[in-house]
């Protein structure tokens, strides 16, 4: 360490995915204890990957982030896919674990968002997506965080998300409202992200990896 700053690793996936859930837990939890960071925020569309960090983070507050309860994202490899933590069962243990649940819509996905129309909410998405899915996800969920009350302004937290399902990115970020974004929101650290910045929709396992099969109770009949 310098008088000038600090050195910290950046850990890069060799790809997207669920099988690097376990070590973005692993990498959050150092750099949370490391900065004695209290409050992670984990986004979680089927509970299962929020599951697996309260496994992790026993002495943590967790902040789980969804989507809007009955919502679904469609065309995946599986199907469409329910999301939103449609499982009472999987809710329910989150919640008996402790976990504050949040089930709402992503503060940039906006009434256009369905059509053609690039609105300031649709460009910033396009922004993230450049360095990786993951980033706009961690960002969003500290976003909703904070808008519901969970999150204190300029308070420092550790977020992690995924691309399609699981774990593969983390940040450290400044909390702020999702309606002060571009003014206040702060991106402090990137702890660990996939190299490159996309995977292909529909996935097709080469540049995403992970188990699908235990995911498919969530599809939709």
């Amino acid at each position: 360490m310098s008088k000038l700053g600090v050195t910290r690793p950046t850990f890069y996936f060799e790809t997207h995915g669920e099988v690097n859930t376990h070590k973005t837990i692993e990498l959050a939890l150092e750099r949370a204890d490391e900065l004695e960071i209290r409050k992670i925020v984990v986004a979680s569309e089927t509970g299962l990957t929020a599951l697996e960090a309260l496994r992790v983070f026993t002495d943590h507050q967790v902040i789980v982030v969804s989507s809007a309860a009955g919502t679904k994202v469609e065309g995946s490899i599986i199907g469409d896919l329910k999301i939103g933590i449609p499982d009472k069962e999987i809710l329910d243990k989150l919640k008996q674990k402790g976990a504050e649940i949040i089930r709402g819509t992503d503060p940039f996905w906006g009434l256009g968002a369905h059509t053609e129309i690039i609105d300031t909410g649709k460009l910033g998405m396009m922004f993230f997506k450049v360095i990786c899915s993951g980033l706009h996800v961690c960002m969003t969920a500290v976003l909703e965080a904070t808008d519901t009350g969970l999150l204190e302004r300029g308070e420092e937290v550790v977020a992690l998300s995924g691309s399609f399902v699981g774990l593969d990115t983390s940040i450290v970020a400044s909390a702020t409202n999702s309606v002060d974004f571009f003014e206040d929101f702060e991106l402090l650290e990137i702890i660990c992200k996939p190299r490159k910045p996309r995977y292909s929709w529909p996935i097709n396992q080469v540049d995403w990896k992970g188990d699908l099969e235990k995911y498919r109770k969530f599809t939709v009949e």
